[in-house]
């Protein structure tokens, strides 16, 4: 299978790396396309103001396989690699990224926006994340994940749906399972903390979550808090379809002349 692999954290990342190492054993044919430098949280952006530019890297234990340096946003890597660089995926595979995309940090996340991009392109795409920012028992989880691979495929039946894969943060023998879950809405600290600097105020966001789960919560954050590996069906389709008969009722009129 040929895979392309992306991330948000940049092309010199430990979760890109290990994960890359475990496909790689497990006899897949990779391309790796990633950014020059950390692009978290700058969701589905491009760039349109300033060129591109992609250096090819030789990555620790992956001399054989193509990797560029790209600098750009994980969606810029998607298309740069496929439309310029030669890739020609099966699938895209985004990660693993250093910090889960549960809930609505879905929509913040480069990770899940580089999967997204590939959706759009008509090609089946997985973001996948580790809970917590360190990279303890990353290899464990590039291995689960590897592991998984076969089966999250045989979900797709076409290009326009994306997985989301979400590991704990623990060896693989504590994982309670797997479970599939809605995404939820994440409340974190509106107020950002203000640092005096050169005589302007300097305002920096706090990344202090403040969600809860209830007890019969059935959410991706409260399957990964009771130790599951998740995995949610996400698409870049946004239209609000419930209420979809509400706003032709309301909106929807002919004008004559």
């Amino acid at each position: 299978m040929r895979i392309l692999l992306t991330n948000d954290d940049g092309i010199f990342a430990e979760g890109l790396s290990e994960l890359a190492l475990a496909l790689k054993r497990a006899g897949q044919e990779l391309f790796i396309g990633a950014p020059a430098e950390n692009q978290s949280c700058v969701s589905h952006g491009l760039t349109l103001r300033k060129p591109l530019y992609a250096d090819k890297v030789k990555l620790p234990g992956l001399e054989d396989v193509p990797a560029y340096s790209i600098t750009g946003t994980p969606a810029d890597c998607v298309r740069l690699s496929i439309g310029n660089l030669g890739a020609a995926p099966d699938v895209i595979v985004s990660g693993i990224n250093h910090a889960p995309n549960l809930g609505t940090d879905a929509l913040y996340s480069g990770t899940v926006s580089a999967a997204m991009e590939g959706a759009m392109l008509g090609i089946p795409s997985i973001a996948v994340s580790k809970d917590t920012f360190d990279a303890e028992f990353m290899d464990e989880a590039a291995a689960f994940f590897t592991e998984m691979l076969p089966g999250l495929m045989d979900f797709f039946e076409d290009g326009d749906t994306v997985l989301s894969v979400n590991l704990p943060s623990k060896k693989r023998t504590e994982y309670r399972g797997v479970r599939v879950a809605r995404i939820g809405l994440q409340s974190y600290l509106l107020e950002y903390a203000e640092i005096p600097e050169n005589g302007r105020t300097a305002y920096r966001m706090q990344s202090v979550k403040l969600t809860e789960c209830a007890e019969d919560d059935d959410t991706d954050e409260k399957m990964m808090r009771d130790g599951y590996a998740v995995v949610t069906p996400l698409t870049y389709d946004i239209t609000e379809y419930r209420r979809f008969a509400r706003a032709k009722a309301l909106f929807e009129k002919d004008f004559t002349n």
